[in-house]
């Protein structure tokens, strides 16, 4: 069994990881650049969900909890170090469980939990039915410019698109329902005023979530905003995570005879 990811060494002088998840229909590529954008303080780890990209052969993950299991096995011996998560649409939901999992067993939290175009677990679930058609599936994924021009153009890529979305909408719509639990770090929501599957009023409901407080940062463009203004967005992670690596900096100072 492949790993979920492709860990390089990190960069001289890198203080903290943050571990990125990608969105339904999505791959780790969507990360690639965040590798240099970032810069050196940050070791970027995109995570890769099976059964696209160098995982393509693995069975795609239909179950949640499942889901988890695997991820939380393959990424805990990356988590004794400060990091941070960033999960967008899809990856906002698994970055929460798995945060969540961790605190409830007593394991290193990450530092900072950043969420984008991703609504609050306990709103009613806003994205299309897995059972939708084809047709409603690629109309859907469409009207949130989520599906490029050349896919469209040729048949055999826009069926493997269509079958890799519902299974990633399978997965999500079997999330678990859980009682709310406010988990001990703080949060970030990353939105757009464009985005029909997350207004600012909800994602302000993330403060259900965290005995921290929440922040919540509008982007520019629609639910896909991370790829339309990457570099846009990539200032407001590294100015979220520069709170990170200066604590994580001195906690290792500290930690140093």
């Amino acid at each position: 069994m492949k790993t979920v990811t492709d860990l390089r060494p990190p960069p001289a002088g890198a203080s903290i990881r943050l571990l990125c998840f990608h969105h339904a229909g999505g791959a780790a590529s969507s990360f690639a650049a965040w590798r240099d954008g970032l810069g050196p303080g940050v070791t970027v780890v995109p995570v890769q969900l099976p059964g696209r990209g160098r995982l393509v052969r693995e069975p795609r993950f239909r179950d949640f909890d499942r889901l988890l299991d695997r991820l939380d096995e393959q990424l805990d011996p990356l988590l004794d170090e400060p990091y941070a998560v960033y999960g967008h649409s899809l990856g906002g939901m698994i970055a929460h469980e798995l945060t969540r999992r961790r605190l409830a067993t007593d394991r290193r939290a990450p530092e900072l939990l950043m969420v984008g175009a991703c609504p609050p677990p306990h709103l009613p679930r806003s994205a299309v039915a897995p059972d939708a058609s084809d047709a409603e599936l690629v109309s859907w994924i469409r009207d949130l410019d989520g599906m490029p021009d050349r896919v469209l153009r040729h048949p055999e890529w826009l069926r493997r698109s269509v079958a890799l979305l519902r299974d990633d909408l399978r997965l999500a719509h079997s999330r678990p329902h859980r009682a709310v639990v406010p988990l001990a770090v703080p949060v970030r929501v990353l939105t757009s005023a464009r985005d029909p599957l997350l207004t600012p009023a909800q994602a302000r409901e993330w403060a259900r979530h965290t005995t921290y407080d929440v922040q919540v940062h509008t982007m520019p463009g629609g639910h896909f905003f991370h790829r339309e203004f990457p570099e846009v967005t990539l200032r407001v992670i590294s100015r979220l995570l520069r709170h990170c690596e200066y604590q994580a900096s001195g906690l290792s100072n500290q930690a140093s005879p």
